[in-house]
């Protein structure tokens, strides 16, 4: 697997401060055998049930609450020592609801630094997203614009 990333507030050097931690992540992600065609897959949930099932030999927990003070529940798709995966291989207007459960999960003071995992392919520039994919230069870009409202550190890491 190749991998991309794009560090939101410093994300990457902060986790860099759990080096351990950071390794498993990228070594994780580097064996991943997804066969990832693009987008639209033939079985829509593969990709996130063979990240969930790599990561929780790991001892990553699946579904984790992101807080139980909201009346609906939130939860990560992966969680281990204050840093929370969120897997998004379907449309790029579900990365907002990861941006808020981000910001519940650090104002609930448990959550160092979010991280975004989706596909890579070929990237538009001129388009915000790959047939509502999400793309990871929309991403960075978002998260620029968004720089004085999310505060968390985000790491995207876009999978090939």
């Amino acid at each position: 697997m190749r991998l991309r990333t794009f560090a939101h507030r410093h994300a990457e050097s902060i986790l860099g401060a759990n080096l351990r931690l950071k390794k498993e992540i990228e070594h994780t992600l580097a064996r991943l055998d997804l066969r990832l065609p693009l987008p639209p897959f033939t079985d829509r949930n593969r990709p996130h049930q063979l990240i969930q099932h790599a990561f929780q030999r790991l001892d990553w927990r699946k579904e984790w609450l992101v807080s139980r003070r909201t009346s609906r529940r939130h939860y990560f798709d992966l969680y281990k020592d204050r840093v929370a995966i969120e897997i998004e291989f379907s449309n790029h207007e579900l990365l907002y609801r990861d941006y808020i459960r981000f910001l519940l999960a650090e104002s609930e003071e448990t959550l160092d630094v979010g991280i975004i995992l989706i596909p890579d392919g070929p990237s538009h520039p001129e388009a915000p997203s790959r047939n509502g994919f999400p793309q990871l230069e929309a991403i960075a870009d978002d998260l620029n614009l968004l720089r004085n409202t999310i505060l968390v550190p985000i790491w995207v890491i876009a999978i090939s």
